[in-house]
């Protein structure tokens, strides 16, 4: 049995996704530009001058815009297909809501961790762009969201275990 209200919030969380999931995919393109542009840079240059210029450019991360645009990639596919998941189940299963509120409180602590430690491999990131902040609060709203809808299965579940 669906509740309007919860019906409609799990399609607004959906579309919450989809667009995490679009902002992720646009940043995993902005990245892999920069690969192709890094490597065209790497043709016409020596080694020795590019590693030096690399490493100016990234810090004391080990990484570089490949790694990053699989990275982004990576997640925008996947915050897309559960938000379509989302939008056919709704209320059916929890699965999609502890899947969505687990991985995004997991990008959220990633983000701020590596702004405030040196971490190995990445190294301690100091940019902060219009992107970051936006994928940082739809990813606020999916965790604010899912856990209300968790809340509501549980309570709906209840209530029919009553009746």
């Amino acid at each position: 049995m669906e509740n309007k209200s919860t019906h409609i919030t799990a399609i607004a969380l959906a579309a919450v996704m989809i667009a995490a999931g679009l902002v992720y995919l646009s940043v995993a393109s902005d990245e892999y530009k920069d690969y192709l542009q890094e490597s065209k840079t790497q043709a016409n240059t020596e080694e020795s001058e590019v590693e030096a210029e690399s490493e100016e450019n990234e810090g004391s991360g080990l990484y570089g815009p490949r790694e990053e645009a699989i990275f982004f990639g990576t997640i925008g596919a996947t915050y897309i297909p559960i938000g379509l998941w989302m939008l056919r189940k709704k209320e059916q299963t929890k699965t999609p809501y502890v899947i969505a509120l687990i991985g995004s409180a997991a990008l959220l602590m990633f983000y701020v961790a590596t702004r405030a430690v040196d971490l190995p491999i990445i190294g301690l990131q100091t940019d902060v762009g219009i992107m970051d902040m936006t994928a940082k609060i739809l990813q606020g709203a999916i965790v604010g969201i899912s856990g209300f809808m968790l809340f509501a299965i549980a309570k709906n579940n209840k209530v029919q275990k009553l009746a």
